[in-house]
């Protein structure tokens, strides 16, 4: 096992995987080949056996001081309740605190339990707040779909 860095010939693989994450939305390949030019240093692949099984990623707010937005997060089915998110977790606070981050925002479906908890679990573990901080709801017209995602932060 292994974490590394993005590189945009990981593009395929990534999205694949983030297909099988329901309810991760699927990104055009263009997307992840920005962020493996452009925001590689927080954006990672958890590797086993050459196979890219997990991965993590967001960006610096160039708008908020010290935040951090986590985009996204995901790990095969038969990867998840072994540790591996706490491990992804863990390697991307280190980066972020490489460069000046004091915290960790991220955005959940509302009934999206299961990421609640485990972000929440995680934070309880290693003794660090967790705070929902808003939600973020508006509607998309060119999907017809309404999206209602809360908004929670972690202070490092």
């Amino acid at each position: 096992m292994k974490i590394r860095s993005i590189k945009s010939q990981d593009i395929g693989e990534i999205r694949e995987l983030i297909d099988y994450c329901k309810p991760l939305d699927l990104h055009t390949p263009f997307t992840y080949w920005i962020l493996s030019e452009y925001f590689n240093n927080t954006c990672l692949a958890l590797e086993d056996k050459g196979f890219i099984v997990g991965y993590v990623g967001g960006m610096k707010s160039s708008s908020m001081d010290g935040v951090f937005y986590l985009w996204q997060i995901g790990l095969l089915p038969e990867y998840r309740g072994k540790g591996f998110f706490s491990i992804l977790l863990d390697r991307i606070i280190e980066e972020i605190k490489e460069i000046g981050c004091h915290c960790l925002e991220f955005s959940v479906l509302s009934d999206n339990y299961q990421s609640i908890n485990a972000f929440t679990n995680y934070a309880k573990k290693k003794g660090l707040p967790i705070e929902k901080r808003g939600n973020l709801n508006f509607y998309d017209k060119i999907t017809g779909e309404e999206c209602k995602e809360d908004i929670y932060r972690i202070s490092l």
